[in-house]
């Protein structure tokens, strides 16, 4: 449970339907609501007057919802809908009985739609006792608030030590992951691959997929 100050705490029930009659949502994401979801609560408003901190020069607000789940799941593409549309930065406590995890995403706002965001990778936590969920809020502004909290949330999922700052991080791991998932493939297609001549093209490009992600890993 987050310890938040008390200045900070909103605690509002959003019932569904809002999210229905407000957000551009298509009759699937609807049904998606409605099967996946118990309630959504907005827990928490960080914003320079609550917490007595400098406003961003990116980030105006922070808002914290608390999501209760009928399972131990949730769709990302759900998750993705409600964070794109609602113009603030957003920290997801994902609830399932006494179990809990946190979800954040390295936000934008977006150049082809106005008072619209573009969301980029999500991160999250492991799921553990709601009871022992933390988050420290560090920072003089609410743009280093939040990008701690990002940091603070994906762990070692971000290498900060090698980026210039947290967007670089982010694009970073983003590029590993899919250097990752391409040596995959390649190795896939090399154990099916019968022709000699196929194979050294595919281990060629395989090596300099592997020193490519190297870079990125040490």
């Amino acid at each position: 449970m987050l310890n938040f100050p008390a200045d900070t705490v909103f605690n509002k029930k959003i019932p569904k339907q809002k999210f229905y009659d407000k957000l551009d949502v298509s009759n699937r994401i609807q049904q998606m609501f409605v099967t996946e979801i118990e309630s959504v609560y907005w827990t928490h408003k960080l914003s320079p007057e609550t917490l007595n901190v400098s406003p961003g020069t990116n980030v105006a607000e922070i808002q914290v919802f608390e999501i209760t789940l009928k399972e131990q799941r949730v769709s990302d593409n759900l998750i993705a809908v409600i964070d794109r549309e609602i113009p603030y930065h957003l920290v997801f406590v994902l609830r399932y009985r006494d179990k809990a995890q946190l979800m954040i995403s390295y936000k934008e706002e977006s150049k082809s739609r106005e008072d619209k965001f573009k969301v980029d990778s999500y991160y999250h936590t492991d799921w553990t006792d709601y009871e022992k969920l933390t988050l420290s809020i560090e920072g003089l502004d609410l743009d280093r608030i939040y990008e701690n909290f990002i940091s603070q949330i994906a762990g070692d999922g971000l290498n900060l030590e090698k980026a210039e700052d947290i967007r670089d991080a982010v694009m970073i791991a983003k590029e590993r992951d899919r250097l990752e998932t391409y040596i995959t493939k390649l190795e896939a297609r090399i154990r099916k691959e019968k022709q000699f001549n196929f194979q050294l093209e595919l281990n060629q490009e395989l090596r300099k997929a592997k020193e490519k992600l190297k870079d990125y890993l040490e």
